[in-house]
């Protein structure tokens, strides 16, 4: 509450049809200083290389489960693509205004060695480790379940759980009570081909916590 207000944003943009279009998804920075010339304005376009990602929930590196930890920076935005199974790690330090795609984690890395897919949502732990949700298997039948990213190098560490949940989804937790809450949504075979009501009805989507 005492740190100083953010003079910028980022906005993750995602481009509709995107397989139709060859339109690539971006992560937009955005002017929110009242007192600039460019105030409400986007400065910067930061294209992904690949189409059809559909960048979703993004996280930081480290945040404030890291605090007291002196060697952790908040310079790493991590983006994971919900249809891709990709995820990039932008560097936004360097130059704030303008910032790079430094490593990108490929679906073979967690797709293939995981069975899982279809990543969330990105949130740093007070371990220093990064945890993706993912909401299904390679075949896009329901799976929950969490992957661990290397908080340095950002190699995949492997499953957070041994068992996985029926469903996955968003979630969040609190360090100071050592308490996590998970949702749920449905299998990625159902919701990348639109909302249908039967999705409900046969048990592919939920609304669980």
């Amino acid at each position: 509450m005492k740190g100083p207000k953010e003079e910028i944003v980022y906005v993750v943009c995602l481009q509709p049809c995107a397989r139709d279009t060859g339109k690539h998804d971006y992560l937009a920075t955005v002017d929110v200083n009242p007192n600039s010339p460019t105030y409400s304005k986007v400065l910067h376009r930061l294209y992904v290389p690949y189409v059809g990602d559909e960048l979703h929930h993004s996280g930081w590196n480290a945040c404030s489960s890291c605090h007291g930890e002196t060697r952790k920076k908040r310079n790493r935005l991590i983006m994971p693509g919900l249809n891709s199974d990709r995820v990039y790690v932008v560097d936004t330090e360097t130059d704030p205004i303008a910032p790079k795609i430094v490593h990108i984690v490929e679906p073979s890395e967690i797709r293939d060695k995981y069975n899982v897919t279809a990543m969330h949502t990105a949130h740093c732990l007070g371990s220093g480790e990064i945890m993706i949700s993912v909401l299904g298997d390679k075949d896009g039948n329901a799976k929950g379940n969490f992957i661990l990213l290397d908080g340095e190098d950002f190699h995949v560490k492997g499953l957070w759980s041994k068992t996985s949940t029926q469903f996955g989804y968003d979630f969040w937790y609190q360090p100071r009570h050592n308490v996590m809450i998970s949702s749920e949504w449905g299998a990625p075979a159902a919701f990348r081909n639109g909302f249908s009501a039967d999705d409900v009805l046969n048990g592919t989507k939920c609304n669980i916590i």
